[in-house]
């Protein structure tokens, strides 16, 4: 009996989506029906079972990686509508999915009867940590949303009705939540601890929060976004005056508070893609079977065991997951110098581009002798495998998450998904001294030099004071008393947490929105093509097999492998015509509005079911006369 009063009233809190659907329906779907609030959350088994949802419910899984890699970094066999300028009003919509959890969360924290403290407490913790990144989500995507702590019934029309509450009090609030978790979870879990939310999670996505609050208020204060930076909030413990400063100062704080404890890298090289771990360890992490727990501070599990998989790797593979030439410049010379200081660098070929760079450029990305994960059972060794134009656009094909073969179609994969991992804490709290003015030579040797020394890569030896100039160019809103600092964690940042489902938010963020339409960078450029290649065999990897054609016109006689044989004006381009980097996607008509898509608008249903108490977003028309 216990077991169908659990999962009758899950299955009827989902109920069939109708186009009049309201967020009202899912803040007041009373599971109490069929559950006894007096009697039930009495025990760990029943909490657990509940909480579970909550990391199906709201966590993101690695389809959702997949769909946010839509940024500057690179393409896919589709582009996103904030890329293409097609978000509407009607195309978003806060549905069943969307406020479910939150009612759920909020029914939990009600109702947690359990006697045990200390099991009361963690799930409790947990309860908290979910609720703030349900509204983290929220406030990242709309903006001003409608704050609910608690459970409201169907007669709390005012409630149900109100108006948006403003961001910077819903930023309060999800680190309100946050201090609640940092404060009730433990250290770790009694088993499978980094399955687990703990308080290294907690504070990790407090980082997270405020940096991203932090930065937005910061470059986009005083505009239709954020009318102005510094304010005072009510909360129910008090007024508040929030800033870009206070923020900051938030995520600097929590990411400190990690970063006193004994978390490190992870410098493993069990499959030896290499005898020296600075050129395996990256690559390696993440398509561990099981996450490690040095770096990982809170993974999703995938296992054969758990009969759960997932397709991240299919989707690299039949999205054609390519990256940018833009980004492939953000990695450094081998020496620490950066790529422009080489002769000839803005020409350089595909083989070239790779010699003597930051091992983590091999490790992320298809590089000349590029070994398969998979291991050939008679020498024991990795074989190589050549590039294929069925895996990429423009020759820049992303390899991190790829595993082997068995990992290769749809929901096969079964290595563990870091959601919350060191290095981004790290990266975190360097952005936020540096953002502040604040940033020292120690800061930068416990932040960006830990994990340059993980690639082998040399660290900074000092506050940079002279700006990179690609850097400067490649983020021309970057702005503070510490702008040369600010564009180094930049350019680490991209470069460590590329295809992490971050780039989109922080280009958000940082008011360089316009970077996300392939208008503002010619389309994704790739490889570079000379005027002398077209038409012959090109033997990308210099191993003496042609690993690609490109013609124009007529085919003419070619040993590569059908396709990767490439003629130009069938959606392929080089960007100077003749000659120039292979780009695909560059002919699309790309629309970027500068006063409106920082915010997604307002679903339009949503504000006509509420009598227009919920306001649109600035420059979203949605018909309405509200």
């Amino acid at each position: 009996m216990l077991m169908k009063k659990i999962i009758i009233p899950l299955a009827i809190l989902i109920p069939a989506l109708v186009l009049t659907t309201s967020c009202e329906d899912f803040l007041t779907k009373a599971p109490e029906t069929t559950l006894s609030p007096e009697t039930y959350f009495s025990s760990e088994a029943e909490l657990d079972l509940w909480v579970n949802k909550f990391y199906n419910d709201i966590l993101p899984t690695p389809a959702n990686l997949a769909e946010l890699n839509a940024d500057d970094c690179g393409s896919s066999s589709s582009l996103s509508a904030i890329q293409k300028g097609t978000l509407t009003p009607s195309s978003k919509t806060w549905s069943a999915d969307t406020w479910k959890p939150l009612r759920n969360i909020n029914y939990l924290l009600e109702n947690n009867r359990c006697q045990n403290k200390s099991v009361k407490d963690r799930y409790d913790g947990a309860a908290y940590f979910f609720r703030a990144w349900f509204y983290f989500d929220m406030l990242r995507q709309w903006g001003d949303v409608p704050w609910y702590d608690h459970v409201l019934g169907s007669t709390d029309t005012d409630a149900l009705n109100k108006p948006r509450d403003p961001r910077g009090y819903v930023a309060l609030m999800i680190l309100q939540d946050l201090d609640k978790a940092i404060d009730l979870l433990p250290a770790k879990w009694p088993s499978d601890a980094v399955y687990h939310v703990s308080r290294d999670a907690a504070l990790a996505l407090k980082s997270r929060v405020a940096l991203f609050e932090g930065t937005f208020r910061k470059y986009h204060a005083g505009d239709v976004f954020v009318p102005v930076d510094e304010q005072t909030v009510s909360t129910p413990e008090g007024d508040v005056t929030i800033s870009s400063e206070f923020f900051l100062r938030q995520a600097a704080d929590a990411a400190s508070r990690v970063m006193q404890g004994s978390r490190k890298l992870y410098t493993g090289n069990v499959r030896k893609f290499s005898n020296n771990p600075a050129e395996a360890s990256y690559r390696e992490y993440f398509i561990l079977e099981d996450a490690e727990t040095d770096e990982t501070i809170f993974s999703r599990r995938y296992s054969v065991d758990v009969l759960v998989r997932h397709g991240l790797q299919f989707d690299f593979k039949s999205q054609r997951r390519s990256a940018s030439n833009r980004f492939v410049n953000h990695y450094l010379q081998l020496d620490g110098t950066p790529i422009q200081t080489r002769a000839g660098w803005e020409t350089l070929s595909y083989y070239d581009a790779f010699q003597n760079r930051d091992p983590r450029m091999a490790q992320t990305l298809h590089g000349p002798g590029f070994l398969k994960a998979d291991v050939d059972e008679t020498t024991k060794l990795h074989e190589t495998e050549q590039m294929s134009w069925e895996r990429t656009f423009n020759g820049y094909r992303f390899i991190k998450y790829i595993s082997d073969t068995s990992h290769e179609t749809a929901t096969t994969s079964t290595s563990d998904y870091p959601l919350i991992r060191y290095a981004e804490v790290l990266l975190n709290y360097a952005e936020a001294k540096a953002e502040l003015g604040e940033i020292t030579a120690a800061d930068i040797a416990a932040t960006i030099n830990v994990i340059r020394s993980r690639a082998g890569m040399p660290g900074i030896s000092a506050v940079p004071t002279e700006e990179d100039a690609l850097m400067a160019q490649y983020y021309p809103h970057a702005k503070g008393a510490q702008k040369a600092a600010i564009l180094e964690v930049r350019r680490e940042r991209t470069v460590e947490l590329v295809c992490e489902g971050f780039r989109q938010w922080d280009l958000l963020r940082w008011g360089e929105g316009a970077l996300l339409t392939p208008k503002a960078t010619s389309g994704f450029q790739g490889i570079y093509i000379s005027a002398e290649q077209v038409g012959h065999d090109i033997d990308l990897d210099q191993d003496g097999k042609a690993d690609l054609y490109i013609y124009s016109g007529a085919k003419g006689t070619t040993s590569a492998p059908s396709v990767n044989q490439i003629q130009l004006g069938s959606g392929y381009t080089l960007s100077n015509e003749t000659y120039g980097y292979l780009t695909y996607w560059a002919a699309e008509d790309y629309v970027w509005n500068e006063g409106r898509d920082y915010l997604w608008p307002i679903p339009a249903d949503q504000r006509t079911l509420t009598h227009f108490a919920l306001s649109q977003n600035p420059g979203w028309d949605d018909g309405l006369s509200q």
